[in-house]
């Protein structure tokens, strides 16, 4: 009897105890993760096999930076292929030229912008250099962002030249003092050969013109018949020869 009691007691804790254990398996989560959906955001590290990226300087062709300023990097996306990406930003850098050390982090631009398929767009990349730079040769590596809707992340590399960073261009007074003077320089120049061209000596043209000048007074007071028969009229001329002379 007692053994039949403790055999159904134990079956009943066993029961429960199955019960407690079936209700906190409920509690837990046990969603699995193992599928791409719904993991984290993939980071970039390459970039699509649809998307051709170029880029230039459209103000300074030379590849040269200069110091206190901003210098616009024009970045063109090419999309041959039949998905739209979302571009979001750029970033770039000046490597030391030989080890590839960083040496300076440019501030990134925001873009924000889509670019639909088989479409062409370029993105404006102002490059602002502080004045604390040292001068001289840098290489430049300069990494654009983007992602399709499903926020797959790719990137590609921009541009990666060779720039020199330079002194500041001088402002628009200072350019404006540099033209003027130019333009002043320009003009005492031309008062000058001016000036000299008026002092140089007669080349025997101003006598030519006296003696054609002289002419033409003559024939003048030869042609008037009120002057005839008077010295005026015969002055300059040879008298004729009669027979008796």
């Amino acid at each position: 009897m007692k053994l039949s009691r403790f055999l159904l007691v134990a079956l009943v804790l066993t029961s429960a105890a199955v019960a407690v254990t079936a209700q906190e398996d409920d509690d837990v989560d046990r969603t699995d993760f193992s599928d791409d959906y719904l993991k984290e955001d993939k980071v970039a590290s390459d970039a699509h096999p649809d998307i051709e990226p170029a880029a230039l300087f459209p103000e300074s062709p030379d590849n040269k930076l200069p110091v206190g300023g901003a210098t616009d990097l024009l970045i063109a996306l090419a999309n041959a292929g039949p998905k739209m990406f979302n571009v979001s930003f750029a970033t770039a850098k000046l490597l030391v030229v030989g080890s590839g050390a960083t040496a300076v982090e440019l501030e990134p631009a925001e873009f924000g912008q889509s670019l639909g398929p088989h479409e062409q767009r370029s993105f404006r990349f102002p490059l602002n250099v502080s004045e604390e730079t040292i001068l001289g040769e840098y290489n430049l590596v300069s990494m654009i962002y983007y992602n399709t809707r499903d926020k797959e992340q790719y990137l590609s590399l921009a541009i990666n030249e060779t720039v020199e960073v330079v002194p500041p261009l001088p402002d628009g007074d200072a350019q404006l003092r540099m033209l003027q003077a130019a333009l002043g320089v320009a003009g005492i120049l031309v008062v000058g050969l001016m000036v000299a061209r008026t002092a140089m000596p007669g080349d025997g043209k101003k006598g030519s013109k006296a003696k054609a000048k002289g002419a033409d007074a003559d024939s003048a007071v030869a042609g008037n018949e009120w002057l005839a028969g008077t010295l005026a009229g015969s002055e300059g001329r040879q008298p004729k020869k009669t027979k008796r002379g």
